[in-house]
């Protein structure tokens, strides 16, 4: 199991049906933070409509997933990220993390059915840390970026090892096994899940 689906409260016998990735998220710059916010959408909702739409309204949107609890009411976790630095500029604000937050809650005024149940945050060393409780080396993991690091919890929940995902980034997540490669590791597993390889 995941470290994000330990860490959030999922019922038994929630499952997860959807995933995305924000291919083209902006390059770090300087120290960044992130978010992750689980959501809880309305019952007659989709994942992915939502998705999309919340997404499409999220500057700093990386990637996310999103599935059904067991009574089929759905569910969505969304991933953020921004220059800790620019966060504090042009907010005026103490805690960089707001700037995500309010962003989401902009967007979040389009679907009053939708509820923010747990908000994580995170600076960079802290997503390292859970690479390295996690039995990954911190060398090889200090020098991602935030994105990629938040990609790699994402395929972390596709059933990916944490340390496999480390060993073959960035380029290839089975250079021993036969596959359609997507020359990126994150790529590799993503598709693997859709395919239902996983």
């Amino acid at each position: 199991m995941g470290f994000l689906f330990e860490l959030l409260d999922f019922p038994e016998g929630s499952r997860m049906t959807d995933l995305w990735n924000n291919s083209w998220t902006d390059e770090a710059v300087g120290d960044e933070i992130a978010t992750g916010h689980f959501i809880h959408l309305g019952d007659d909702q989709h994942v992915d409509v939502e998705a999309d739409f919340l997404s499409s309204h999220l500057p700093f949107h990386v990637a996310g997933l999103g599935g059904v609890f067991p009574d089929g009411k759905p569910w969505m976790f969304i991933m953020q990220k921004a220059p800790a630095d620019i966060a504090i500029l042009l907010r005026g604000q103490e805690d960089p993390h707001a700037m995500l937050r309010e962003a989401l809650d902009r967007a979040l005024e389009f679907n009053p059915d939708a509820i923010v149940a747990e908000e994580l945050s995170w600076y960079v060393h802290d997503l390292v840390s859970v690479y390295e409780d996690e039995g990954a080396p911190r060398s090889l993991v200090e020098n991602w970026s935030v994105a990629d690091l938040l990609r790699g919890l994402l395929a972390q929940c596709c059933g990916a090892d944490l340390s496999d995902i480390v060993a073959g980034y960035p380029d290839c997540a089975f250079p021993h096994t036969s596959h359609a490669c997507e020359d990126d590791v994150f790529n590799d597993i993503f598709a693997g899940w859709v395919a239902g390889l996983q």
